[in-house]
């Protein structure tokens, strides 16, 4: 039976069943990039997903607020980083991890900033991610855009998937990301530099 006949909620089942207690993909071979660049340079988005609604998946465990940083500045970061890259829709920025892990300061102000915090308990983080990123899709079809920001190198596997279905695929990691994860989005930045970029002034 040829997959690329199964509906999107069978395939995105599978992929939900292959991953092991460890969190290691069992199908990775499938999921292999063939040409590893670290070095790739953004390019603006074009038609149709300059248009369309962006929702940014933020690992906030694995890739917090870097030391430095002003957590009521983040949001505004993250969107500057897509306004310069020519991105319009809207955008939707959801904070995943363990609350109770994270100051309440720092809570505070990324919620004025209109980021969503959603707390995930110990031990379940790794599924509950994947489950939200693939399953988002169902709710908001494509064209779209999905902004993953984690050091969690498992969750590759889920983007081949989301690229084939019309999801464009944009990922903020940490500077000891492998070549692997970094190829596998069609757009990427470095953590700590998006967050050191000037913020653009919308008029």
């Amino acid at each position: 039976k040829n997959p690329k006949s199964e509906t999107p909620k069978i395939l995105r089942h599978r992929q939900l069943a292959s991953i092991s207690p460890s969190g290691v993909d069992t199908r990775s071979q499938e999921c292999s990039i063939s040409k590893p660049m670290r070095n790739k340079k953004n390019t603006a988005v074009e038609a149709p997903y300059d248009d369309a609604q962006t929702w940014v998946c933020w690992d906030i465990e694995k890739c917090p607020v870097p030391r430095g940083c002003k957590a009521d500045k983040i949001a505004g970061k993250i969107r500057s980083a897509l306004v310069k890259l020519n991105y319009r829709g809207p955008i939707s920025i959801s904070a995943y991890g363990n609350m109770d892990h994270i100051p309440p300061s720092i809570k505070k102000a990324l919620s004025s900033t209109g980021i969503v915090l959603k707390h995930v308990h110990p031990g379940e983080f790794r599924l509950h991610v994947v489950n939200k990123i693939t399953f988002w899709p169902f709710r908001n079809p494509a064209p779209a855009n999905i902004m993953v920001i984690s050091r969690d190198e498992s969750l590759y596997f889920t983007f081949p998937e989301l690229q084939s279905e019309g999801y464009n695929i944009l990922l903020a990691h940490p500077a000891n990301a492998s070549d692997y994860f970094i190829a596998s989005a069609n757009t990427t930045w470095l953590w700590r530099s998006l967050l050191e970029e000037p913020e653009i002034t919308e008029p």
